[in-house]
């Protein structure tokens, strides 16, 4: 996010540059065609957030637009004109509208939520009749004259300027909000619930929040595109808008907050000028989005972001700094009697376990044993049937993922989740997330809490960074990384949260000689500085490396437990799992 935190003072520049072309004489035609893309780039920004950021195909934006839209003619004919007025009504629909429209993706998965979001697209011309005295049914709403702001009527340069400036808050308050905590957990919820769940994160709240936000700048765009238009009618919003929309965010960079602008221009001064392209539209924009889709899936920011890595990575290496030792605060985990049944099938059968602090404590048993589902019900993803888990006295058996996170549990996954295109730094800060709130006032208005907890976030991203000898890759795109490498990233990630206790499943899968010996490194040097590790593997010689307790279990029970060397010579382990050793994965993971 290094380029986004430099872009300010650049954005400013280019809107105040934009606000004062009238002055330098640009003609009526060309003011409108700017109001028009202010209009394209609100409705396009709001869905890089809940598309490109959060990954929720949440596409009811052209509906939203509709209802801002009208909102602003209702109260222009019933007197009020205040255009200032008109964005605050226009704002409070939008979020209801978002709200409703987004509600089916809390159960559908993101094709289902977006057919079910175009389909409220369709909804608007039905709706328009429905309360046909407020909205003038199929013949619209005309005669919209100018809005006054604060009792004085705006001319067309007024109107102007206030597109441009209702748009330059609105890019602001956005790029705020995804370089702060909030745009962590976007992505975060972008690469799987599950993971941000594991940093606690509530998706139910995350989805409301993407969806209602998202929705907030189309919502302004309706009032613009009123006063700008002087007509209101269902023709306005249909599905060829909303294709055009998705085209021009997927073209300027879905997941990029200054991409919506460049979106937005390139639709406004290119397709919509040709009147003839209106009959081939949405055959024209479903093949570009396939073309654009496949050849430059990050669209036109993706592009300047993989220049701006190459050009920075050819500069000189930033001297690494001095960072303090780490220290994680450990605590004692108990499982008590611990039940839990799929079906007519036992995984887990009354286990029983203690792990102390500042200790390894490995747990090993052939596929079927019950390994991973054990850490799912630590950690909340599962919850058990029977019996109780607690961290340090504090219970946590019923409570979901996400407070089971902020209660101190960390955890790694089978296979490594990492959020595409962000760099190993940020990937490293988002083990912070579980510590505080997201904090939108903070966030949006930039006071100083925002400030003190991103230094907190970073020093201790680089601490952890340093701690595992990782420091080098700091700015390297975390996606690209090698397996065994994203798996240590993953085990950096917890770290960097201080977790109480740390869940590790099956970390050394699939790594050489040299990324065991780093993963070694770095499990003796958590439990050095304090932590409370939980080793799930079934490499038997890496555990017994280093693991100072090991429990082995068979069809949903623990049959033995002790220091290694005690173990390893217990003849039903190795009549159980010793013996055949060398099967892979575990029999529960969840996506």
């Amino acid at each position: 996010m290094k380029s986004l935190a430099r872009t300010p003072a650049l954005a400013l520049t280019g809107f105040a540059v934009v606000a004062l072309l009238p002055q330098f004489g640009l003609a009526d035609y060309w003011q409108r065609q700017i109001i028009l893309v202010a209009i394209y780039t609100l409705i396009c920004s709001g869905l890089n957030l809940s598309f490109g950021y959060a990954g929720e195909l949440a596409l009811g934006q052209v509906a939203v637009f509709a209802s801002g839209a009208y909102v602003s003619a209702i109260l222009y004919n019933h007197g009020h004109t205040d255009i200032l007025l008109a964005f605050g009504a226009a704002v409070a629909v939008a979020a209801v509208a978002g709200l409703v429209s987004g509600l089916p993706g809390l159960r559908l998965s993101k094709w289902s939520l977006a057919l079910v979001s175009f389909f409220f697209v369709l909804l608007i011309p039905g709706l328009v009749t429905i309360f046909e005295s407020e909205t003038g049914g199929s013949m619209g709403l005309s005669g919209i004259m100018s809005p006054t702001l604060f009792g004085q009527e705006l001319d067309a340069t007024g109107l102007y300027l206030t597109a441009i400036a209702a748009t330059l808050v609105w890019m602001l308050v956005f790029r705020n909000l995804i370089v702060s905590r909030f745009g962590r957990f976007l992505r975060v919820l972008a690469a799987g619930p599950t993971l941000a769940r594991s940093l606690g994160g509530s998706v139910y709240q995350l989805r409301i929040q993407a969806y209602v936000i998202g929705a907030l700048p189309a919502g302004l765009a309706g009032v613009l595109y009123t006063y700008l238009t002087g007509f209101v009618s269902p023709e306005a919003f249909t599905l060829e808008v909303l294709i055009a929309v998705l085209a021009a965010t997927v073209v300027g960079g879905a997941n990029s907050v200054w991409g919506a602008p460049v979106g937005a221009a390139i639709l406004v001064l290119g397709p919509l000028q040709a009147h003839s392209f209106e009959l081939y539209s949405t055959a024209i924009y479903g093949v570009f989005l396939l073309v654009v889709g496949a050849v430059f899936s990050g669209g036109l920011a993706g592009i300047a972001r993989r220049v701006t890595r190459r050009l920075r990575a050819t500069g000189p290496p930033a001297p690494p700094g001095d960072q303090p030792a780490l220290t994680i605060p450990g605590e004692r985990l108990v499982v008590s009697g611990v039940r839990k049944r799929f079906a007519g099938l036992t995984a887990l059968s009354g286990v029983d376990m203690t792990i102390e602090p500042g200790t390894v404590t490995a747990v090993i048993g052939p596929n079927g044993a019950g390994k991973t589902t054990l850490l799912n019900i630590v950690s909340g993803l599962l919850p058990a049937d029977e019996g109780h888990v607690e961290l340090a006295g504090r219970p946590l058996t019923g409570l979901p993922a996400h407070q089971v996170s902020r209660l101190g549990v960390g955890r790694t996954f089978q296979t490594p989740i990492v959020p595409d295109h962000m760099p190993v730094l940020e990937v490293v800060e988002c083990g912070r997330l579980r510590h505080r709130g997201i904090g939108f006032p903070q966030a949006v208005l930039r006071l100083p809490g925002f400030y003190r907890i991103r230094r907190e976030d970073r020093a201790a991203a680089l601490a952890a960074l340093s701690f595992a000898g990782l420091e080098h890759l700091a700015s390297d795109d975390a996606s690209a990384l090698p397996l065994g490498t994203r798996r240590l990233l993953e085990v950096v990630r917890s770290v960097a949260g201080r977790p109480n206790v740390l869940l590790l499943d099956e970390p050394a899968a699939g790594l050489d000689d040299d990324g065991l010996r780093e993963l070694g490194q770095l499990i003796r040097a958590t439990r050095d500085a304090g932590g409370t590790v939980v080793l799930v593997e079934h490499n038997v010689p890496f555990v017994m490396d280093v693991a100072d307790h090991v429990f082995v279990m068979e069809l949903g029970t623990v049959i033995a437990g002790g220091p290694p060397e005690v173990v390893r010579t217990d003849q039903r382990v190795i009549d159980t799992y010793l013996g055949r050793r060398g099967q892979h994965s575990d029999e529960v993971s969840l996506p």
